[in-house]
């Protein structure tokens, strides 16, 4: 995970603003849509003011405050989400000890949910805003589903044009969409000033009071208000926090108080009509205005689904960067902010689920009894974290945290509580799907971190490598090698080099061990901050960062070591350099991972974790290294108790 700095740089300008309105705030922008509707049917008519009150207060304590004010300032080199806050704490190291390990284990799950919640949200936002339809003619209600199967069919097809794009579109039409929101509710709010006491706290307090065990289920609906909280805290590196919070404190609150009140209003003025289906589209009069109002908000939550999409992709990225997901193909979309990407092999599961929850609830009201559990389970491992770095890394005193703590969670696990409510009528949906990504996320860092402690053993940095290959009976020939190992480190490719010593008994007089890393700052550096360091036994580590929006090209990184180890003195002048470039040859391995008859992961994690394996993406396709100087090896690793040699197999030169 990386830094938005150049994001940051130029987040001053209302531009960015305006792209960060049209894919972060989707999500939280259409839900009144639905949320006071679904809520005052379960509150009742009379109970407008008390639902209204606790809708505003939520939007103002979780996103107002507990985001926006506090979670949004505690990111991991401009990048948010629950895995940055693991990145904050463990430095995408394991975790040791039983309490770290049930925290990073907690933070997994945390980012599973937000998986869970990022299938969910893009379907009920379209099929909300379709079924809107049938306030102008009630026999258009039956189309309700395969249009919005088209519309989101369309809308991930359309994500690798990237978030960048698509903000730019979306940007100016959520600039609309908010405007009518507030326009709509003003409109209301004046011919029923009295809804304004819905500001005073104490009125929802009563309404949750008086309303016994249905409170729980007022709450649970509440909770639709602010569904898309944690991804606007995980979409932070797309555009950075200014853009972020310049768009809620100008924009989008002012809008949804507005629009809630509005709504409030209305159902005080006319009770009744105020427990109809599409309570939101009656506030416009008149079927023109209601026609354009529902392709207005057909618009918006198609580009309400981004913003969890979005989120959902950045989430994706840093569990690959943590070492949580095998590597997949990520398309970077700018060259401005490195958290605009699109990662097509999540893209397409993402879409299959999203249309197959509109098949199988076919209504949002439906959708709605599933929706909010995964979102406010992840809002409550947001606080522990939050809480944790701000411990642990910016010196917050226990008897400051300790009752910060107590206050967010106080909030987040009473939406949390009310939406467990929810699980027999649908809400076990996002969490079987936050179960099986947490599943595949443990499973392969468990088996990634066998995979290494059976590979390193005694070698733990160059000075020891080139020791043990002082001992090794290995034939030394003309040349040079340079194994390649891309998002790795020194103790992982030096045990490698000795592994592929001890079955080939032979190493070229130079050995290089070339470390590549994406650069961050640079998106189109070829090869920038090169270290280089020689060792004995013609031992070289070559660590380089290539930019992100490039391929990394293995033969220019190792030039340009070459270099700067000429020009910082490292041979004699005049002489010629060390490594004759022309002539080296480019190792790189594949693991293929065998199934073992030992039991230190189940038969089934086995399966899954050799299905992910092979099917990581290979590193040879991105490294502009010649057929003729390629050597592709497949190491045939097993999963053992004990530490054993690896086969290995060699395949023809590329």
């Amino acid at each position: 995970m990386t830094s938005a700095t150049t994001t940051n740089r130029s987040a001053g300008g209302a531009g960015l603003t305006l792209l960060a309105l049209g894919v972060v705030f989707g999500d939280i922008g259409t839900s009144p849509l639905y949320a006071f509707e679904t809520a005052l049917s379960i509150a009742g008519a009379d109970a407008a003011i008390g639902v209204a009150s606790l809708i505003c207060w939520t939007l103002l304590l979780v996103v107002g405050v507990k985001y926006v004010m506090l979670v949004m300032r505690a990111d991991y080199h401009g990048e948010g989400g629950i895995l940055a806050l693991m990145a904050l704490l463990f430095g995408g190291k394991p975790p040791q000890g039983q309490d770290r390990r049930l925290l990073a284990l907690m933070l997994v799950f945390g980012a599973a949910l937000l998986f869970g919640d990022g299938a969910i949200t893009p379907a009920i936002s379209v099929l909300s805003a379709v079924e809107g339809l049938g306030t102008l003619d009630p026999t258009w209600s039956r189309f309700a589903v395969p249009i919005s199967v088209a519309i989101l069919a369309a809308l991930f097809l359309a994500q690798r044009f990237g978030t960048g794009r698509l903000g730019g579109i979306f940007g100016p039409v959520m600039l609309v969409w908010f405007l009518a929101l507030g326009a709509m509710g003003a409109v209301e709010v004046v011919r029923t000033p009295s809804v304004l006491a819905a500001l005073d706290p104490r009125h929802g307090a009563m309404l949750l009071v008086s309303g016994g065990w249905i409170a729980w289920a007022i709450v649970g609906a509440v909770v639709l208000a602010v569904t898309g909280a944690e991804a606007l805290y995980a979409d932070l590196g797309h555009f950075g926090r200014t853009p972020i919070v310049r768009a809620w404190r100008y924009v989008v609150f002012p809008a949804l108080i507005l629009n809630y009140l509005g709504q409030a209003a209305f159902s005080i003025r006319q009770p009744e009509h105020a427990l109809d289906e599409n309570l939101f589209f009656l506030l416009v009069p008149g079927e023109a205005w209601r026609a354009a109002l529902v392709v207005l908000a057909t618009l918006a939550t198609i580009i309400a689904s981004q913003a969890l999409i979005s989120g959902v992709f950045s989430l994706a990225s840093q569990a690959m960067d943590l070492g949580y997901l095998p590597r997949m193909h990520v398309r970077h979309t700018s060259a401005s902010s490195r958290g605009q990407i699109h990662i097509p092999v999540i893209n397409a599961l993402l879409g299959a689920i999203c249309i197959a929850l509109v098949l199988g609830f076919r209504s949002s009201d439906a959708l709605a009894a599933a929706y909010g559990i995964a979102v406010t389970g992840a809002m409550a491992i947001t606080s522990i974290a939050y809480v944790r770095v701000m411990n642990r890394r910016r010196g917050l005193r226990w008897w400051l945290g300790g009752p910060l703590l107590a206050g967010l969670l106080v909030i987040d696990l009473s939406l949390f509580g009310a939406c467990l409510t929810k699980i027999a009528d649908g809400g076990y949906v996002p969490m079987l799907i936050a179960a099986a990504a947490t599943a595949i996320m443990i499973v392969w860092r468990k088996g990634r971190d066998l995979v290494r402690r059976s590979l390193i053993g005694e070698i733990r940095t160059p000075v020891s490598l080139a020791a043990q290959l002082a001992k090794e009976p290995v034939t030394r020939v003309p040349g040079t090698v340079a194994f390649v190992v891309r998002l790795g480190d020194v103790e992982y490719a030096s045990a490698r080099v000795l592994e592929h010593c001890r079955h080939t008994h032979v190493l070229a007089e130079n050995a290089v061990i070339l470390l590549l890393e994406p650069e961050w700052s640079d998106p189109y550096a070829k090869a920038s901050n090169v270290r280089v360091e020689r060792f004995d036994q013609g031992l070289w580590v070559v660590e380089a960062n290539h930019g992100y929006m490039v391929e990394p090209d293995a033969p220019a990184m190792l030039a340009e070591a070459m270099r700067l180890f000429g020009a910082g003195g490292g041979q004699p002048k005049g002489d010629r350099p060390p490594i004759d470039l022309d002539r080296v040859v480019f190792v790189v391995a594949e693991e293929v991972i065998l199934t073992s008859t030992r039991k230190q992961m189940p038969r089934w994690q086995r399966f899954l974790f050799g299905f992910m394996a092979r099917n990581a993406l290979p590193g040879p396709d991105y490294l502009n290294i010649p057929p003729d100087r390629l050597i592709v090896y497949t190491w045939l690793r097993r999963l053992a108790k004990q530490p054993r040699p690896a086969d290995l197999a060699p395949k023809a030169p590329a």
